[in-house]
């Protein structure tokens, strides 16, 4: 390799190493306001495989699932389908619907930036016992209800 070769791969490497330093900080930043939201402690979002944990708990799934990462080929597939599940349950609580879940899929920083920083509440994912699983969405007349009582 030639010196420009060399200067030019170390710029490249330097580069796609600022823009995923960039991106990881936008990341955790954005899902810091989500979990202040949603009740969790902001600091674990920061924390790299925790705060993929924490996105499956939001979502009523065991964060044990996370270790499907292991399983050579489909298990990082399998967990990115299960996170998928997690931000639709997640998007329910905050009352958005199916169209922030694809942008999940698809851009998660941007959807945890729309969650966090925008107008949305955690609207909870209690549910009656013995129903179905995932969140069950509080409707408006319960929150003024607990709220506005005096």
């Amino acid at each position: 390799m030639t010196t420009i070769e060399n200067s030019t791969a170390v710029a490249l490497g330097m580069t796609t190493f600022l823009l995923l330093v960039v991106l990881y900080v936008w990341t955790a930043i954005a899902l810091t306001a989500v979990f202040r939201k949603s009740g969790e402690e902001p600091w674990k979002a920061w924390v790299p495989i925790l705060n993929q944990i924490v996105l499956l708990q939001l979502g009523g799934l065991s964060g044990w699932l996370y270790l499907l990462v292991l399983v050579p080929f489909a298990g990082p597939l399998i967990l990115w389908a299960l996170l998928i599940v997690a931000c639709y349950r997640i998007s329910l609580a905050f009352g958005h619907g199916i169209g922030m879940t694809v942008l999940a899929a698809l851009l998660l920083p941007v959807w945890a930036s729309i969650l966090g920083f925008g107008p949305a509440r955690w609207l909870g994912t209690e549910r009656p016992s013995g129903s179905g699983s995932g969140p069950r969405r509080t409707t408006v007349a319960d929150d003024f209800a607990t709220e506005y009582v005096p």
